[in-house]
């Protein structure tokens, strides 16, 4: 019983260290997206979103197409998809998605985040929680595609939704 008791304390805690390693590489899974949707757009110089399922958990980038005067957003196919379609692991999902296209918080809808051919991504926060209920908050940055990511759930005030993101009451305070 003594050896059962030593091994399992030297385990059970290294299982908490797997899971957070898990989260964080979900994390970097998910900045590395933005970062792609972010320089595709500046290089394709066309308009690119995004996706973000959070009843899935999927997320995927999108670009503008036109045919005559009537534009609409592919998934990116074929050769040209280094980023194909990516998904939270277990234990992590998306609690809700912040843009200033969305005056509410989005929670079961597909969201999407907006990036701009003249290298600007709309500002935009992704609240992560995982099975143990810890909360992570992630912010675009709209001039670098820099993705902040921060402890706990952080509502942040250009992102309240009584106000909607950028409300002329949040720019006031």
């Amino acid at each position: 019983m003594a050896i059962i008791a030593i091994v399992m304390s030297i385990a059970l805690p290294r299982f908490g260290d797997v899971f957070q390693t898990n989260v964080k590489g979900a994390m970097r899974k998910f900045t590395g997206m933005v970062k792609f949707c972010f320089h595709e757009s500046v290089i394709k110089q066309s308009y690119m979103r995004l996706m973000i399922d959070p009843m899935t958990g999927e997320y995927w980038p999108t670009i503008m197409t036109s045919s005559g005067s009537v534009g609409q957003f592919v998934s990116l196919t074929g050769s040209e998809v280094i980023q194909k379609k990516g998904k939270l692991p277990g234990g992590i999902r998306f609690v809700d998605i912040v843009t200033p296209h969305n005056i509410f918080k989005v929670d079961k809808d597909e969201a999407f985040i907006s990036f701009f051919p003249t290298g600007f991504v709309e500002r935009s926060v992704v609240h992560l929680g995982d099975s143990a209920g810890r909360f992570y908050t992630l912010v675009m940055q709209p001039l670098t595609g820099d993705v902040e990511i921060m402890d706990g759930y952080i509502d942040l005030q250009d992102t309240n939704e009584t106000q909607g993101p950028f409300s002329a009451s949040a720019e006031e305070s």
